[in-house]
Formats: C-alpha cells, sequence, structure tokens
C-alpha cells in the first residue's frame, strides 16, 4: 500500500494493526515493517521519475526542470 502512497496510519488501519504502534515501526527505520514501507514507497517513486525522465526528454519544460532539481538534490558533498 506504501507503493500507492497510502499513509502509515491508512496502512495501519488497512492491516488492521494499532496506527501509534506502526508509526513508531516506520519513524525508526528500521525492522522488517520499515524495510517493507520503503520498499513500496521507493517502488512507486522509481516508476514516477521514469515517466517524468521520459517526459523531460521529450521537451517538457517542467519535467526538465524537476530533473535537474533531483540531480542537484543528490550530488554528494
Amino acid at each position: 500500500m506504501a507503493q500507492l502512497f497510502f499513509t502509515p496510519e491508512e496502512i495501519a488501519v488497512n492491516i488492521e494493526v494499532d496506527p501509534d504502534d506502526f508509526l513508531m515501526l516506520i519513524k525508526t527505520q528500521t525492522g522488517p515493517a520499515y524495510k517493507a514501507y520503503m520498499s513500496g514507497r521507493l517502488s512507486s517513486e522509481i516508476e514516477l521519475r521514469k515517466a517524468i525522465q521520459l517526459s523531460a526528454l521529450h521537451g517538457s519544460s517542467p519535467a526538465q526542470q524537476m530533473m535537474r532539481d533531483w540531480h542537484n538534490r543528490s550530488k554528494y558533498e
């Protein structure tokens, strides 16, 4: 569900666990719940960025600007 950008609280309700407990698992950034949550989010983010990249390559100025912004933010300093 994280792959469809549901919030941790929405996911918790759907899988019938306590939302506060689930959110705490996500905030600790460790363990299988966090890994599954981030895996879902990142796999969708990859597909979204690929679509934006394709738009940028086809001349979309807003998409090109997004690619430049991502490029600048991803530089290791």
